[in-house]
């Protein structure tokens, strides 16, 4: 079956990234043709070379502007990321926002929503879109897979939630990536959800492994894995670092990103332990098995870290005097492969029903 992901535009969110990749891996397994739908292009060479021309005219009349930065594989981008996703991910041609043509052009049988805080207004400013709003006529498959709110509240205006509140009917089956998103979905749209794991963790960790494998290892270290830096999350990680006596090794991603998405993924390979205070790094903590101590990111969404750790006994983990504390590994394995399993099921009966 040929099965159209949609997700928020992939630019330089290496978690982002890398659960659109691994949603593209487990459908593979699964024997299906995933496609994910390229949209939220910034501009592509004809509008490049358009702007060029411009800023070269408006130099010779003495005005000041800047060259545009130049695109990469279509898209406005890293060069980090985009080399990952011109070479790991199916995609179908970028666009501007998806359009029911090129859902019949690639004659896709299914579109599977998610993951990611796809359903989240202020990330995803054409919310109904998440929805598959712009393909009112797509006869196929309507899945949610893992989708997320990121938030335990209501942010979606009365508009919006009127007109989503529609769409989502036409969905044949409907998960979520947070418990809470459960309840969310039965009271403001009362339609019923489970609750299921991110794509990152469908995958096998040799899986990872491979995908890291030419880079070297390095000797032991505590990697600081931060999206948003402030003076109270330095004094924990010094604290914490120096319980250690280890190296810190403090890296990012996204726009200021210095280091490959295979170089990214040996960062957690490594490290001996992890502070972080992103989701997906708290993710890959969890695969690598990694002692780590989890950040809550209030700004980017708090619901997420609760729902994940909490399903699988490690929401101490959110506390800092628990960071020297061993993980049962055995344990989370355990409820890993059960959620797993679940989450599985799902994916197979909602493509094969």
């Amino acid at each position: 079956m040929k099965v159209g992901i949609l997700t928020l535009p992939l630019e330089d969110n290496y978690g982002g990234i890398l659960q659109n990749w691994a949603l593209q891996h487990t459908l593979k397994q699964l024997m299906h043709e995933p496609i994910t739908i390229d949209y939220g292009l910034k501009y592509g060479w004809i509008r490049y070379f358009l702007s060029c021309g411009k800023t070269c005219l408006m130099r010779i009349k003495g005005i000041s502007r800047s060259f545009p930065h130049r695109p990469r594989y279509g898209r406005y981008g890293s060069k980090f990321s985009n080399k990952f996703i011109h070479k790991q991910i199916s995609k179908t041609e970028p666009v501007n926002i998806p359009t029911e043509d090129l859902l019949n052009k690639h004659e896709i049988d299914a579109i599977i929503v998610g993951s990611d805080q796809v359903w989240r207004p202020i990330y995803n400013t054409r919310i109904e879109n998440g929805f598959i709003g712009f393909a009112p006529n797509f006869t196929g498959k309507r899945i949610a897979y893992a989708a997320s709110f990121g938030v335990d509240n209501w942010e979606f205006s009365d508009e919006q939630t009127l007109i989503c509140k529609e769409l989502i009917k036409k969905f044949d089956a409907i998960s979520v990536r947070e418990s809470n998103g459960v309840s969310l979905c039965k009271e403001h749209f009362n339609v019923s959800a489970i609750h299921l794991l991110d794509p990152t963790l469908l995958v096998q960790r040799q899986d990872y492994f491979d995908l890291c494998k030419k880079v070297k290892p390095s000797n032991s270290f505590v990697a600081v894995y931060c999206l948003d830096m402030t003076d109270d999350k330095r004094k924990i990680i010094k604290d914490l670092a120096l319980k250690k006596n280890l190296p810190i090794r403090l890296f990012g991603a996204n726009k200021d990103a210095k280091l490959s998405i295979e170089q990214w993924l040996a960062m957690f390979r490594d490290a001996e332990s992890v502070i972080t205070d992103s989701f997906h790094g708290t993710i890959f903590s969890i695969i690598f098995q990694k002692p780590f101590y989890s950040i809550v990111n209030e700004g980017r969404g708090t619901s997420r870290f609760y729902s994940l750790l909490s399903s699988l006994g490690l929401a101490e983990r959110m506390q800092s005097d628990f960071f020297d504390k061993g993980i049962n590994w055995e344990r989370v394995e355990k409820e890993l492969s059960i959620f797993q399993k679940k989450s599985l099921d799902f994916l197979i009966y909602s493509l094969s029903k």
